[in-house]
């Protein structure tokens, strides 16, 4: 059994991390565009062909490089933390289950549950939720900077964008707290698939031998006494001293065996926490760079704009000073003229 156990722990944690890969590409991805849309198409309703300079497809770019790195980032995190509770969750039930330790039915009712426990206990020392707070208050300061600064004398429109931007929090947040719900409930599926087709075999094989057991049973000719006086045979042999020392040799023995696997689960352990320590500085230094770098882009970003609007007004100086060169041309050429007659 230890080897199908193993072999189902291994399956079931592929399968969820590759399930956590599908759903940040796709699940993720979709629900964030589609509340950057809706959060765009709400604004540009709300000023009711309000002349800000800003078009709707200006404020998804700007609102996806505000909101959309930052969140999906987050979930990153979220999820990566979260593995390591999913991973125990899943091998204490996968263990229980196989060892018939616990039912199909009790297994289903109670796994979500301790799954959220396990999160809760926090055995990376690392915390993530997905609350937005503090993302969408670079939406709300975009906002009050490009659009509320230009519409601040009319209160009700004031009041009607900063509900916008409230209601776009909340729905982004009720739909992570959805998928994370989902995804919760797609491990359970996993974990369920993978005991059917793994145990299928096992149980068929195990009623074989059952029937092969019963059928021996039938079959015997053996009374109650008979089996007694076998079994007293077997121990006749040896005198009580002798069944004293093999009975402690054997607790011995087990004993040592107990041992060695605590001392090898012990150093397991030390060298998964070790592990997982400089996994912990890996994504904290990764996390920091990232950081460093969406801010390098969005200052090379500010620059770009401001160059833009200085080559801007350029031109527009050219294009003023080109009808006074003409001119001055001219007249250089009537002084020029006028010197040859004389």
């Amino acid at each position: 059994m230890i080897g199908v156990i193993e072999r189902i722990k291994n399956n079931v944690l592929l399968k969820c991390s590759n399930l956590n890969d599908e759903v940040i590409a796709k699940d993720l991805n979709d629900g964030l565009d589609k509340g950057i849309y809706q959060f765009a198409e709400g604004l540009i309703n709300i000023l009711d062909d309000i002349n800000i300079g800003i078009t709707e497809e200006d404020l998804r770019i700007d609102a996806e490089k505000l909101i959309k790195v930052p969140i999906v980032k987050k979930i990153k995190r979220k999820l990566f933390i979260d593995s390591l509770a999913l991973q125990i969750t899943n091998d204490t039930f996968i263990e229980d289950y196989v060892n018939k330790d616990i039912s199909l039915e009790k297994l289903t009712k109670t796994y979500v549950k301790e799954l959220e426990k396990n999160k809760k206990s926090n055995q990376l020392n690392m915390t993530e939720d997905i609350k937005l707070t503090e993302i969408i208050k670079e939406l709300q300061l975009y906002v009050e900077q490009h659009v509320i600064s230009k519409v601040s004398e009319n209160e009700f429109l004031v009041n009607a964008i900063n509900s916008q931007v409230k209601r776009t929090k909340e729905e982004l947040e009720d739909f992570l707290q959805k998928m994370i719900n989902e995804l919760d409930l797609k491990y359970l599926d996993i974990l369920i698939n993978e005991f059917k087709n793994e145990l299928q075999e096992e149980i068929e094989e195990g009623e074989d031998n059952m029937n092969d057991e019963i059928k021996t049973v039938d079959v015997s000719d053996l009374t109650e006494q008979e089996n007694d006086s076998n079994l007293i045979s077997k121990f006749s042999k040896y005198d009580d001293m002798t069944l004293f020392n093999k009975m402690i040799l054997s607790l011995n023995t087990k004993e040592e065996k107990l041992t060695r696997c605590e001392e090898k689960l012990a150093q397991k352990q030390k060298q998964i926490e070790e592990l997982l320590s400089e996994t912990n500085k890996t994504i904290e230094a990764n996390i920091e760079r990232e950081n460093k770098l969406s801010q390098r882009k969005l200052d090379l970003s500010s620059k770009e704009k401001n160059l833009n609007a200085r080559l801007s007004e350029a031109e527009v100086i050219f294009l003023n000073m080109k009808p006074l060169i003409k001119g001055l041309n001219s007249i250089k050429a009537q002084e020029i003229g006028g010197n040859i007659n004389e």
